[in-house]
């Protein structure tokens, strides 16, 4: 679609697509054929993987030709990620990302499924709102694989043809690849400002959407609290093409009473690029509306939806310059930001400082420590506890422990999960390439894939007790670096409570947990 902003803005306008049908991905041939928009040829960069190639490509031309210094200590790089190199550390990579640049910072990797793009926006704003940095570096990528393939079509989740968001003929999704960055400081004056961001989980289920887009229509409200929905000229919504996420989002826009403001998805021009998704997305809707143009909705031709969403297979004219930007994910997380180029806008602030917070009380689990006795003799009453992986056995187990030890209810609406390892779902990850390994004996399992998603173990704790606030996961290079990430939560000023967990597990027979309870003085 094209190596720069231009070029791939060019290639939307004229209805260009490069979704494609594939027997293979990058030479692993496929059981079976998937439509995609994967690179005919990765970037290969001497000593990185195609992941780290694709990332370093991608800021080098953010970053092209403009007076921004990368690599003080003043800078942070932010990478958003789905499934990063799958069998290495993503905070490895990230640091050699930051390193390519001179940067010798520790960098931040957030993984929350389809919402990780959004997500890290926020994280970059609040790091800079915080004084923490004068400039973030946000970039999103995720390279297509037979893994991240066959876990979707264990779904039954992609589309045999080009996927037709919001259409009442659509079928699914199709698979993506793209790299997106942008630069954030918190000095310059740029023409874009971000005005603030939300995270909300539906509480409902780890893969399927809310019924009632709870987490969605939260997000929703949320950023009219911000902007006032009167100031939005647009909303870059998911529109992947399934079933029910499209459903999802028309609930939750006419739920919020704003199903008449404008909406684009791009995803018919695209797929779903996981992890560059929120960016990517972002970064088109920010040059559609300085183009004076809101962008068209590929493959849309007849409304598909309960309610009406308001889009168009045409591109329409518009003086916007003020837009949402809604994702949504597995793990049952919903996320938002809003964007604004008007100097004139009405924006209430919605970040509050830290904050002090109380230690309530801690918890530490080790390998030494039996889960399932310790589910027995604690909870005892879920079963669904035998079917998690032991990544989310391991946050579920601490988590009620905890609460039990401490003798704190938590608040739904007030309370949030902040998760972080170094390894993501490695542990699982193994398991579920054993399905595929053997192609005699291939059994790609949806209940194994959901849980190669580190997060996960957040929207666990979050349905057992229906916490509707905000998930987060993130991988670090270590313990240490989670600390100020969750007292960056506290920025939030509807959080109350953080339950926080740093959750290591490799693999089934070695773990490591320390879990945590804040409450706000």
């Amino acid at each position: 679609m094209g190596r720069t902003t231009e070029e791939n803005l060019e290639s939307v306008m004229s209805g260009k697509s490069m979704l494609r049908l594939h027997n293979d991905v990058h030479g692993t041939m496929l059981q079976e054929p998937v439509v995609g928009s994967f690179f005919d040829e990765l970037p290969c960069i001497d000593g990185y993987t195609a992941f780290e190639s694709l990332c370093i490509c991608s800021i080098e031309q953010a970053i092209k030709g403009k007076q921004i210094d990368v690599s003080g200590e003043r800078c942070v790089f932010v990478v958003s990620t789905t499934k990063g190199n799958i069998w290495s550390s993503a905070a490895d990579s990230a640091k050699k990302i930051a390193l390519y640049f001179g940067n010798g910072t520790e960098p931040v990797v957030v993984s929350t499924a389809c919402t990780s793009g959004v997500s890290a926006q926020m994280v970059a704003w609040r790091l800079l709102k915080a004084g923490e940095y004068d400039t973030a570096v946000v970039v999103g990528c995720d390279v297509q694989s037979e893994f991240i393939v066959s876990g979707f079509q264990s779904f039954k989740a992609l589309s045999p043809e080009l996927c037709r968001p919001f259409d009442k003929d659509r079928k699914g999704l199709n698979a993506g690849e793209a790299a997106a960055t942008m630069v954030l400081s918190g000095k310059t004056e740029g023409k874009w400002h971000l005005l603030g961001g939300t995270i909300h989980n539906d509480a409902n289920h780890i893969s399927g959407p809310s019924r009632t887009a709870e987490g969605s229509w939260r997000c929703l409200e949320d950023m009219k609290k911000i902007t006032g929905a009167e100031n939005w000229d647009m909303i870059s919504v998911h529109g992947t093409g399934t079933i029910y996420n499209d459903e999802m989002e028309s609930i939750a826009l006419h739920r919020a009473g704003v199903d008449n403001v404008p909406v684009s998805a791009v995803k018919g021009y695209y797929g779903h690029t996981m992890g560059a998704a929120g960016l990517l997305e972002t970064i088109l809707t920010m040059h559609a509306l300085d183009e004076g143009v809101i962008l068209p909705c590929k493959g849309y031709s007849e409304q598909g939806t309960t309610y009406k969403v308001n889009l168009s297979s045409e591109k329409r004219s518009t003086n916007g310059h003020t837009f949402i930007k809604l994702l949504s994910g597995f793990g049952g997380v919903n996320s938002a930001v809003a964007w604004t180029s008007s100097q004139e806008a009405d924006v209430e602030d919605n970040c509050g400082g830290k904050g002090e917070w109380m230690n309530m009380g801690e918890l530490t689990l080790t390998s030494s420590d039996n889960l399932k006795e310790l589910y027995k003799a604690n909870i005892g009453d879920y079963p669904k506890f035998y079917k998690m992986d032991r990544l989310s056995q391991l946050g579920f187990v601490g988590v009620e422990m905890l609460l039990k030890k401490t003798g704190v209810e938590l608040d739904g609406e007030s309370t949030a999960i902040v998760m972080a390892n170094h390894t993501a779902s490695l542990c699982n990850d193994t398991d579920y390439q054993a399905t595929i390994e053997d192609k005699n004996n291939y059994f790609p399992s949806p209940a194994l894939f959901v849980y190669t998603l580190p997060n996960i173990v957040t929207g666990e704790v979050a349905i057992r007790n229906h916490v509707f606030g905000e998930t987060a996961f993130y991988i670090l290079p270590g313990e240490d670096r989670m600390m100020p990430l969750i007292e960056l939560t506290g920025m939030n000023p509807s959080v109350e409570t953080i339950v926080a967990a740093w959750v290591e597990c490799p693999d089934k027979a070695n773990y490591r947990a320390h879990f945590m309870l804040l409450m706000r003085k």
